[in-house]
């Protein structure tokens, strides 16, 4: 898929077609710039998924992912049938990155998308009519160095002057960008920020000693440990609890089928399960789905715990990172009611309705309490 996808693509997309839909512009403006986001999505949509998009069909939904172990909830839910059990025909299709997903998804080549959480927020943000309906995981984000150079970071205010090989506009991007505020450090000043288009490219520019330290998400910072890199930082050991990649669907298609979006949400319920109390059928799952070292993925999931995979649509941790993207200057509609674009209410009862089948269930009720607490 195309390598050179990256998050100012994301940005020129979301600006491009929101002026496109605006009723300000003018007719002959307007198809002008839905040319151009016409265009960008030609660009940045890999060709196997240069389909002629059509309407979505009942009973169907094609769900994006990024090849990453914490998105594995939809893998269990799908291999053992729990969405085949509430009447779903579900295609699972890879991206390499958010880029690449959400203009399939804008564009109705996708139902559901599970692209991080600064990308569906921008394009919110600029008038796309998206809605966050759930959750895939929280955390899945490191800083990797060379050996000599990870001795010295003991901690945030080490991180000063360093030179940092990132994707702009990914979680780890916005949270560590937080962190260092709070820390009273000036993420554009303090640091010597080195926008790359993948973290693949990222892990190859520390280890050339391009740049000083590398932030990347789950499973590419194990992979770098055994290119001869360590893990110098989690950035959960900076901000705590941060909300990654969220369900995000076409808002119309949503108030339309929910449903059946409900029905999805009943069988990633059932997988967290799974998740919860087998390791050793979970690790087979992410193993096979995803084509990765089985060591890789048991430590990454279970071993360092560097993510954790969950369903909840966790409004108030999705409400802190737009405000983080405001904070960093990331966002030009500063006051955009992106709360209106998130519904928590299908999820609810998504999860009262695998509860009423087992009441009895600990998982299902510890998801009830963790609702409660991340919701309101």
């Amino acid at each position: 898929m195309c390598e050179a996808c990256n998050n100012n693509d994301i940005e020129a997309l979301a600006k491009a077609s929101a002026q496109a839909d605006s009723p300000d512009v003018d007719r002959q403006r307007r198809s002008v710039l839905a040319a151009a986001a016409a265009g960008l999505v030609a660009a940045l949509t890999p060709a196997v998924f240069r389909r002629q998009a059509h309407a979505a069909e009942s009973g169907k939904f094609r769900v994006g992912y990024i090849a990453e172990p914490a998105h594995g909830l939809h893998f269990i839910a799908k291999e053992k049938g729990y969405f085949k059990d509430e009447g779903l025909d579900v295609e699972l299709l890879q991206f390499k990155s958010a880029g690449e997903g959400l203009t399939a998804l804008k564009s109705g080549q996708l139902d559901i998308g599970t692209f991080g959480s600064a990308a569906p927020l921008l394009f919110i943000s600029q008038g796309t009519p998206f809605t966050i309906f759930g959750g895939m995981m929280i955390g899945g984000q490191a800083l990797i160095a060379r050996p000599e150079t990870a001795a010295g970071l003991k901690d945030i205010a080490s991180y000063r002057g360093k030179k940092l090989g990132l994707v702009r506009l990914s979680t780890g991007d916005v949270v560590f960008s937080g962190a260092l505020k709070k820390a009273g450090i000036d993420p554009k000043k303090d640091i010597v920020r080195v926008e790359l288009p993948s973290p693949g490219v990222v892990v190859e520019a520390v280890k050339k000693g391009e740049v000083d330290v590398g932030l990347v998400f789950s499973p590419h910072f194990t992979l770098a440990e055994k290119q001869g890199l360590v893990v110098s930082n989690l950035i959960e050991d900076f901000y705590p609890n941060y909300t990654c990649c969220r369900l995000t669907a076409n808002t119309a298609d949503f108030e339309n089928r929910k449903g059946e979006y409900q029905a999805y949400l009943k069988g990633l319920i059932r997988a967290y399960k799974v998740y919860s109390t087998d390791p050793d059928e979970t690790v087979r799952i992410f193993t096979t789905s995803l084509k990765l070292d089985e060591g890789i993925i048991r430590r990454d999931t279970y071993t360092r715990k560097a993510f954790a995979s969950h369903p909840d649509p966790l409004r108030k941790g999705t409400l802190d990172f737009w405000q983080a993207m405001v904070d960093a200057d990331y966002v030009a509609a500063k006051d955009y009611p992106v709360a209106k674009h998130i519904d928590v209410d299908v999820y609810k009862a998504a999860l009262n309705s695998v509860i009423a089948r087992e009441p009895n269930d600990k998982v299902f009720a510890e998801l009830a309490t963790f609702y409660a607490a991340n919701n309101a």
